[in-house]
Formats: C-alpha cells, sequence, structure tokens
C-alpha cells in the first residue's frame, strides 16, 4: 500500500515512517523501545493526539488499516522490541516499514476466525464446560 499523501503531514512535518516507528513499533527517539500511547507520541511530535489520529488515518497506518492488512504487527512490534544490543532498531524498521506498505489489505471473516480459533483452543485445553 503506497503512502498516501498527506497535507496534515506536511504542515506538521511528521514523516510517515518516523510516526510508524513510535506509534506502532514502541521505537522511543533515543533508538530505545518504549510501548507508548497515542498522547506521548503526540507529545513526542509537539502536537496533540487528535493530529496523530487524524494522520494516521491520512497515511494509512490507522487502526483499521492494521486490521485488515496482512502484515504481522505484533511480530514485528517483537522484533523491535528483542533487537540485540548494537543493532539499530529504526534500521530494523526500515525493512518492517516496506513490509507493512506491501502487505495487501484483506477482508476478514470475523465470524469464521472466532470459529477457528474455538476449535484450535478446544483442540488443545479440551470441550469447554459450562
Amino acid at each position: 500500500m503506497p503512502v498516501r499523501d498527506s497535507g496534515l503531514a506536511s504542515r506538521t512535518g511528521i514523516d510517515a515512517f518516523d510516526l510508524f516507528c513510535a506509534y506502532h513499533l514502541g521505537i522511543t527517539r533515543d533508538g530505545g523501545y518504549q510501548f507508548q500511547n497515542i498522547h506521548q507520541v503526540a507529545q513526542r511530535f509537539g502536537t496533540n493526539a487528535g493530529v496523530v489520529r487524524q494522520l494516521l488515518s491520512e497515511l494509512g497506518m490507522d487502526p483499521d488499516a492494521i486490521v485488515h492488512s496482512s502484515f504481522d504487527l505484533a511480530g514485528a512490534q517483537v522484533d523491535i522490541m528483542l533487537a540485540p544490543e548494537g543493532i539499530s532498531r529504526v534500521e530494523l524498521a526500515r525493512d518492517l516499514y516496506q513490509r507493512f506498505r506491501e502487505a495487501p489489505r484483506r477482508d476478514r471473516d470475523w465470524a469464521k476466525e472466532l470459529a477457528d480459533d474455538a476449535r484450535e483452543n478446544e483442540r488443545i485445553f479440551g470441550p469447554r464446560t459450562r
């Protein structure tokens, strides 16, 4: 999915990659890792949570885009969190960001996913008792 043009991003000077790193991957300003909520990310970029939400939407990185993407965000977050000492999280994130952008969007069949998960849980943990 190509980066969408965002007038708001241009006006605020917030780069799509930097926002992806901070908001979705938890990469801190100094290249460390820490979960950051939307308010912390907004403060980092000198704006407010509403602007960050709007930017995420305009740049195709809002929660809906993530949920309907085949990109494995949880796996990417773990890769960043567990990056070995001496490895740049920002450099690791470049490949992850590219994979996110290239990941196809997909419709989700929530009923099927829940049924599949219930069957898998039953297989692992046994029949559900009420």
